[in-house]
């Protein structure tokens, strides 16, 4: 039994397999929703599948980059939940998930997954999607958007968050896919993914620090 976490974003989404396959998933999406709902999704989930914490056999948790607010929420609360507790915790890229979570076709596409970095700057890292296979290309990186916008091509694939402020032009077909996408259950289906699920990370619940996305990486010169 898994239990999957995503709070990287505005997106709260809190998804359980119980039996596999599929998962059942409580999502909510705005602003400071994660304070407010993420222990509430947990316990709705666990009541419905009529099993407590102890029962889990992992968590999974979108470890970032993403909203400072969002990761530090979820990484309390999995904290908390595995407080005393012999369960391992698993994270995952949060970059990567959204581009897991995409149902495309057999088309090779180079997909951009990206968050809103604020001022005039996306966290953006590329994955190629060969039509049957994932594959990173290249890290995680803050970049302006003049920048992203001339690496983009009509193969190209858009997800995530504050793709919007690129202005694509309509002739561009360019696919684009907003919050819509971002969801807990891309992590477990990444887990359920021979060829994703390494991955994934095991950490110590106790010192597990996320990849926070902060202003100050925009400010440092790490921009590329």
């Amino acid at each position: 039994m898994i239990l999957a976490i995503e709070t990287s974003t505005p997106v709260c989404s809190v998804a359980l397999q119980a039996t596999a396959p599929g998962a059942w998933e409580k999502r909510i999406e705005g602003r400071g929703v994660h304070s407010e709902r993420l222990f509430t999704f947990t316990d709705e989930l666990l009541d419905r599948a009529g099993v407590g914490v102890a029962d889990l056999d992992a968590i999974l948790f979108s470890r970032g980059p993403g909203s400072y607010t969002g990761l530090r929420i979820g990484a309390s609360a999995i904290k908390g939940l595995l407080f005393g507790r012999k369960i391992p915790l698993f994270t995952f890229p949060t970059l990567f998930s959204f581009a897991a979570g995409l149902q495309l076709d057999s088309r090779p596409r180079n997909i951009f997954s990206v968050i809103d970095a604020r001022r005039t700057h996306l966290y953006v890292q590329r994955f190629d999607w060969s039509g049957s296979e994932l594959k990173r290309s290249g890290d995680a990186s803050v970049k302006e958007l003049t920048a992203i916008k001339d690496e983009l091509t009509r193969d190209s694939v858009i997800v995530g968050t504050g793709w919007n402020r690129l202005n694509l032009d309509q002739e561009s077909k360019i696919k684009t896919y907003g919050t819509e996408t971002i969801s807990a259950t891309n992590l477990i289906s990444a887990w359920e993914n021979s060829d994703l699920k390494p991955h994934f990370r095991k950490e110590d619940p106790k010192s597990f620090d996320p990849d926070y996305l902060e202003i100050a990486q925009i400010n440092n010169n790490i921009v590329r």
